[in-house]
C-alpha cells in the first residue's frame, strides 16, 4: 500500500509539471543512524525514521561546552519505487545540501564520493535504477573533526576558534530530488541571464548537455515573457551536439523601456527555454528574471558614496542572519525558510547578508520576490594553505554562483568574512566570479568584510560602543570614504535582562534596554548620513551556536542558558523576539500596512516593588501613543507624538505607576491601530482590571460525567484553577526534552518559558502562561490502562503577534504537529492563524491506549518550536483513581528566580570534548640565519632580518594517528606576501609532506594561517621545518598542532 501510495504521488506531482520535465522530493521515509563518532555521548547505530531535512547535530552544541558539537559517520537509506522507464530519458537525484560528504550507493552501486558543503550536486542515475519496481539509495555522509579541505569548517575546528561563525550540519540537512528530463537536456543552472549597467540589453547562456550516444540537432529557444506570460522577444538557434558533449550558447536581445526590479516593485519577468527537435519538445525550464541596475561607490570611484538602484539612492537596512534554529540546526524546511523570512520581512529589514554560508535556495527566491538586496556569503575566517583546500574551495565558489547569478537581489559577493585568504588566491576566485558573472565587472561587487584583500572592497564593521569607539560619533565614521557600508553593527545582550532608562553606559550590564539603546543610535545615526553612505547590516537577525567560545549568557534565567551562543540576536535561538525585535518593526514597518505598539518591557514584571514615578518606554510606528494605568480607560498617563524620525521612540516620562497594568493604544490619522498591554507584580489591581477576563470562555472546566485521571500545568508548578481543580506540576514523571539526553544537565534546560501576557478566553493566567516548547525531543509519557481516554490540549502563541494592529500577519511562523501513541492528532497547527496571540486555545480528541501508556509526541516540527501550556486525560471509567502528583524537589519557580546576570567561568561544565592542542613557543624552536628575538605585541618572537637562508624548526610529539592541523601564529611586516618552504619531517628523517605557504601581509597585530600534515600520521616525533632565502619582516610567535 505504501509502495502504490509513493508510485501514485509520484505519477500525480509529475503531470501537473512541463512534459518535458519530471520532478518530485524524496524526502519521506528514510531511515539514519550514526556509524561512528569522536563525541563520547554519540548514540552509535540507533536507527531512526525520519524525514528530510535532517541534521544529527540537533541539541549537541548547546551544552556550554568549547566544542559540543556532533562529529562523526552516519548512514541514510531509503527505499523508493521509480517511475517506469522511458524512451530517451535521463533520470537525475540533486542533493542540495549534504554536511559534509556524501558517499552514495543506489541498488548497491558506487556512484562515489561527492563534497556536499552548503552547494548543491546531481548524480545521473539512469544505469542504475530499477524502473519501475524497489530502489534502495544509501547515502553515508561524513561530517569529520578537522575538516581542512574545504571551507565548510565547524568553529570549534577553525584555525581560530569560534571564527568559522558557527557550526556545520552533520546530515542530508536539504531537500533530495529526483528529475525525469531528456536525454539532451539543460543542465542543473544551466541558463544564466543577465542585463546590462543600461537595462537596455539582455544577454542569456544556456549551457546543454547530450547525455545519449549520439549526436543531436536541436533548436534552442528562449522566449522572454512578462510575468503574465505575454511575449517579449523569442531568441531561437539552431544547435548541434555531440554525444556526451556539453555545450553552452550565447544569445542576446534588445529590450526597450523595460519594467525595472526594485525594492517597491520587485517585477519578475518569465524565461522559457526549450530544446525542441523536429515538432517535440525535449526539455523545458522556466526561470524568473527581474531586470535592474545597480551601482556600488567603488564601482564608480566619483565621491558618492551611496548605492543606487535603477539610477535612485537606496539605504540599505539590512541584517546579517545565521541559518540555525535549536533543535535542528541548520536544517530548515521549506516551511521554516519561509517563517524565518517573514520574521525578517516583519521585522523591516530591506537589504539581507546570510552569515556566513550559503544558505537555503528558497532564500533568494523570496527576496527576488518581496524586493530584498541580497549581499550571498560563501565563507568565513578560515584558510589552509593547501592545494586540495585551493581546488575545493574553488569548486565550492562556482557551484555558489551559478546557482545564485540569477538572482536580481544578489548585489554583493561575498567571498570570505574576515578573510584570511590569501591576495592572490583571492584575485584568482574573484576572477573566476567576474568570468561566471559579467555583472560583476562593473555592477555586483565583490567583498570580503572586516578584513582582507584581493577583492573590489573589504567592507568593513563598525562595532563602536560594543568592542572600543564612541558610537556617538558613527555618522561621522560611517560617512568615511573607508567605510560607507557598514557589514555589521550590533551588541551583546541578554535576554530578560532589565534596567532602568539611563544614558548609554558604554562597559554597562548586558540588558535588553542597553541592547536597545546602542541599536536605535546606530539606527538614528546611519539615517542622519544617508545621503552620504550605503547602508548597514544589523548582526545578528537570531542568536546562533557559536563553537569555538565558551559564551553562556544567552539569557539572565539559568535554565534558559544555552552556549556557545553568539548572544547579539534580536531573536532567540528559539525563536523569541527581544525588545530590539518590536524596536527595528516600529523604525522600519510602514504603519499604514502593519500598525504596531510595543510596551517595554514583557519580560519584566517585577520591574516595581510599590508605586512610584517612571519612565516608560513604547516602541511605535503610528502617528501617537496614548498611555493607561489600567486595562481600560482610567488612570490615564498622557498622549505622545511620534517624531517623525528614525531611531526614536516613544518616551512617557516621570508617569506615576500605581496599578498593576500599563495600556498603550496607537492611533493612526486619528483612529486606534494598534494596542498593547503589560500585566506587573507587586502593584495594586488597576481599576478596569476585570475587563481582561471578560471574554473568559472557562476552557479549563472539567467535562461533566468524565473522571479526570491527569491535569498537568505544562511548565508550572502545582496550580489551583478558577474551578477549584488542580494541575499537577511538569516534572521528568511525565515529560522529557532534549536535555535528558545528556548527563549533568538540568532536564528542563532550554525547554520552558513564561509569558505575563493576560491571556485572552480564560482566567487561569498561570496555567496557560507557562508552557514548555521544543521540537522532536520534547514528549510526555502518561501510564494508564489500556482503554479510550478523552485527551485535552491546551496552547496560546506566546511569542508572535505582540502590539500587532489589523494587517500584521505571524501566519506559518509556528507549525507543527501532534501525535497519540503514534497516531497524528493534529497536522502543521498554527496557533497563530487559528486563535491569534495570547489567546487561549483548546483541542479535544478520543485516544485509544493499548500497552498501558499514552505517549504525546511532536514528530514534525515544520517551522518554528512546538508550544504546550496544559494537558488533561479523562475517562468515563470513575473505576480508574485520579493521579497523585508525586512529591518533587523541582519547582519551576526557583528555576526562574535562578538568574546570573554574567555566568562565572568556574560554573561552566567540565569540557571533555575539546580536541587538544599544543603550543610550541617560537622563542624555543631552532632557528637560523639572521633573526632576533624580543617582545612585540606583549608577546616573545622570532623576528626575521635580511640574510641568504632563515629557516625556524619546531620538534612536536603526537599522541595518535590522525590528521593534524598546524596553525602558524605569525606577523608580516615587510610590506609584500612570502612565500616559505614547509617540511614535515620523520624522526627517522622521511620526507613526509613538503609544501609552499603564503604568509599575506600583516602588519598590525598576530593573524594564524593554517595547514595540516597532509594525511594521517602516527603517533611519534616529527619535525615542521619553515625556509626561504628571503624571510625579512617575517615574525613567528607560536606553532600550534592539534
Amino acid at each position: 500500500m505504501k509502495k502504490l501510495l509513493f508510485t501514485v504521488l509520484c505519477l500525480g506531482l509529475c503531470n501537473t509539471m512541463i512534459a518535458q520535465r519530471q520532478s518530485f522530493e524524496l524526502n519521506e521515509g528514510w531511515t539514519s543512524f550514526v556509524t561512528q563518532s569522536p563525541n563520547p555521548d554519540a548514540v552509535i547505530n540507533d536507527t531512526l525514521k525520519l524525514n528530510l531535512p535532517h541534521n544529527w547535530d540537533d541539541y549537541y552544541g548547546y551544552r556550554q561546552l568549547t566544542h559540543g558539537n556532533l562529529h562523526g559517520t552516519a548512514m541514510y537509506v531509503k527505499s523508493f519505487v521509480a517511475p517506469p522507464k522511458k524512451e530517451g530519458k535521463r533520470y537525475f537525484i540533486r542533493f542540495e545540501g549534504v554536511g559534509t560528504y556524501a558517499v552514495i550507493k543506489l541498488n548497491n552501486k558506487d556512484l562515489g564520493r561527492h563534497l556536499g558543503g552548503r552547494v548543491t550536486f546531481t548524480i545521473d542515475v539512469s544505469d542504475y535504477l530499477n524502473y519501475g519496481a524497489d530502489n534502495l539509495l544509501e547515502v553515508k555522509v561524513e561530517h569529520p573533526h578537522m575538516i581542512s579541505d574545504m571551507p565548510c569548517v565547524c568553529g570549534g575546528c577553525s584555525s581560530e576558534w569560534g571564527f568559522s561563525e558557527g557550526s556545520q550540519p552533520f546530515g542530508i540537512y536539504r531537500p533530495v530530488v529526483m528529475e525525469v528530463t531528456g536525454e539532451v537536456r539543460i543542465e542543473p543552472f544551466g541558463v544564466h541571464i543577465w542585463n546590462d549597467d543600461r537595462a537596455t540589453k539582455i544577454f542569456i547562456d544556456t549551457e546543454i548537455r547530450n547525455y545519449s550516444g549520439r549526436e543531436h540537432k536541436l533548436l534552442l529557444e528562449n522566449r522572454f515573457n512578462t510575468h503574465k506570460g505575454k511575449k517579449v522577444f523569442l531568441l531561437r538557434e539552431e544547435i548541434s551536439v555531440a554525444p556526451g558533449a556539453t555545450v553552452t550558447v550565447r544569445q542576446e536581445a534588445d529590450i526597450d523601456d523595460p519594467v525595472l526590479w526594485s525594492n517597491e516593485n520587485p517585477y519578475l519577468y518569465k524565461l522559457v527555454t526549450s530544446l525542441k527537435q523536429g515538432r517535440k519538445k525535449k526539455d523545458a525550464l522556466e526561470t524568473p528574471f527581474g531586470i535592474r541596475t545597480i551601482s556600488w561607490p567603488v564601482k564608480r570611484n566619483d565621491g558618492d558614496g551611496r548605492f543606487f538602484l535603477n539610477g535612485k539612492p537606496v539605504f540599505l537596512n539590512g541584517t546579517c542572519e545565521y541559518e540555525h534554529l535549536l533543535g535542528q540546526g541548520h536544517a530548515f524546511s521549506r516551511e521554516q525558510v519561509k517563517a524565518r523570512v517573514k520574521q525578517m520581512l516583519n521585522a523591516g529589514f530591506n537589504a539581507f547578508r546570510d552569515a556566513h554560508q550559503p544558505h537555503h535556495l528558497d532564500y533568494q527566491k523570496y527576496w527576488d520576490k518581496y524586493g530584498i538586496l541580497f549581499w550571498t556569503q560563501l565563507s568565513a575566517h578560515i584558510w589552509y594553505d593547501t592545494p586540495v583546500f585551493r581546488e575545493n574551495f574553488k569548486t565550492q565558489l562556482r557551484q555558489w554562483v551559478k546557482e545564485r547569478r540569477n538572482s536580481p537581489s544578489v548585489v554583493l559577493w561575498g567571498l570570505q568574512n574576515e578573510s584570511m585568504l590569501p591576495k592572490d588566491f583571492a584575485e584568482e576566485c574573484t576572477a573566476i566570479i567576474r568570468e561566471m558573472d559579467p555583472t560583476a565587472l562593473n555592477m555586483r561587487a565583490v567583498t570580503t568584510c572586516n578584513g582582507g584583500v584581493g577583492t573590489d572592497w573589504n567592507v568593513v564593521q563598525n562595532w563602536s560602543g560594543t568592542y572600543s569607539g564612541n558610537p556617538e560619533r558613527y555618522d561621522e565614521e560611517l560617512a568615511l570614504p573607508n567605510q560607507l557600508l557598514n557589514g555589521e553593527y550590533g551588541a551583546w545582550r541578554t535576554l530578560d535582562l532589565h534596567e532602568a532608562p539611563g544614558p548609554f553606559k558604554q562597559e554597562g550590564a548586558y540588558s535588553e534596554e542597553r541592547f536597545c539603546q546602542l541599536m536605535e543610535m546606530k539606527i538614528h545615526l546611519a539615517e542622519k548620513a544617508r545621503d552620504k553612505v550605503c547602508g548597514q547590516f544589523q548582526w545578528i537577525f537570531n542568536s546562533h551556536d557559536n563553537p569555538g567560545r565558551r559564551q553562556p549568557d544567552e539569557a539572565y534565567r539559568l535554565i534558559d542558558r544555552v552556549g556557545p551562543v553568539n548572544y547579539k540576536g534580536l531573536i532567540t535561538p528559539w525563536e523569541e523576539p527581544l525588545d530590539a525585535y518590536y524596536m527595528y518593526r516600529s523604525n522600519y514597518v510602514p504603519a499604514d500596512t502593519d500598525p504596531m505598539v510595543y510596551i517595554a518591557s514583557h519580560t519584566w514584571p517585577d520591574r516595581f516593588e510599590e508605586p512610584c514615578r517612571a519612565c516608560i518606554q513604547v516602541y511605535s510606528n503610528c502617528d501617537s501613543v496614548q498611555l493607561y494605568n489600567d486595562a481600560g480607560n482610567r488612570a490615564y498617563l498622557g498622549t505622545e507624538v511620534h517624531q517623525k524620525v528614525k531611531g526614536t521612540h516613544f518616551a512617557f516620562e516621570n508617569c506615576l505607576v500605581q496599578y498593576n497594568v500599563l495600556r498603550a493604544v496607537a492611533y493612526r490619522s486619528g483612529k486606534a491601530v494598534a494596542e498593547d498591554l503589560i500585566v506587573l507584580n507587586n502593584l495594586k489591581k488597576a481599576p478596569s482590571f476585570d475587563l481582561l477576563y471578560k471574554k473568559d470562555k472557562s476552557l479549563t472546566k472539567g467535562k461533566s460525567s468524565y473522571n479526570y485521571i491527569y491535569r498537568v500545568n505544562c511548565g508550572g508548578d502545582d496550580y489551583i484553577d478558577s474551578f477549584g481543580q488542580l494541575w499537577a506540576k511538569d516534572d521528568t514523571s511525565f515529560s522529557r526534552s532534549w536535555a535528558q539526553d545528556f548527563a549533568g544537565l538540568n532536564p528542563y534546560q532550554a525547554s520552558q518559558r513564561v509569558t505575563y501576557d493576560p491571556i485572552r478566553g480564560s482566567r487561569d493566567w498561570p496555567l496557560f502562561g507557562h508552557f514548555r516548547y521544543g521540537r522532536h525531543k520534547l514528549a510526555y509519557r502518561f501510564p494508564l490502562p489500556d482503554g479510550k481516554y478523552r485527551l485535552e490540549l491546551y496552547f496560546i502563541e506566546p511569542w508572535h503577534g505582540t502590539g500587532s494592529g489589523k494587517g500584521g500577519d505571524c501566519a506559518g511562523l509556528r507549525l507543527f504537529d501532534v501525535s497519540a501513541n503514534g497516531k497524528i492528532l493534529l497536522n502543521d497547527l498554527d496557533i497563530w492563524a487559528e486563535s491569534g496571540h495570547d489567546v487561549a486555545l483548546k483541542k479535544t480528541f478520543r485516544v485509544k491506549v493499548q500497552g498501558g501508556f499514552l505517549n504525546l509526541e511532536f514528530p514534525e516540527i515544520k517551522a518554528g518550536q512546538a508550544v504546550l501550556s496544559a494537558i488533561a486525560i479523562a475517562s468515563r471509567d470513575k473505576s480508574i483513581k485520579p493521579h497523585v502528583p508525586p512529591v518533587s524537589d523541582w519547582s519551576w519557580q526557583k528555576a526562574d528566580r535562578e538568574r546570573v546576570g554574567r555566568f562565572p567561568t568556574e560554573r561552566l561544565p567540565e569540557d571533555n570534548n575539546v580536541r587538544p592542542g599544543v603550543s610550541y613557543p617560537a622563542v624555543e624552536a631552532v632557528v637560523e640565519g639572521n633573526y632576533r628575538k624580543e617582545q612585540m605585541n606583549n608577546r616573545m618572537a622570532v623576528i626575521f632580518e635580511a640574510a641568504s637562508t632563515n629557516s625556524i624548526s619546531w620538534d612536536i610529539t603526537t599522541g595518535l594517528a590522525q590528521l593534524y592541523a598546524l596553525r602558524f601564529n605569525y606577523r608580516n611586516i615587510s610590506g609584500r606576501d612570502m612565500l616559505v618552504d614547509m617540511k614535515i619531517i620523520a624522526a627517522d628523517g622521511t620526507v613526509l609532506k613538503e609544501d609552499k605557504l603564503t604568509f599575506p601581509i600583516n602588519e598590525r597585530g598576530w593573524k594564524l594561517i593554517s595547514t595540516t600534515t597532509g594525511s594521517f600520521i602516527n603517533a611519534g616525533h616529527y619535525r615542521i621545518v619553515l625556509s626561504s632565502p628571503d624571510m625579512d619582516g617575517l615574525c613567528f610567535e607560536r606553532l600550534d598542532v592539534q
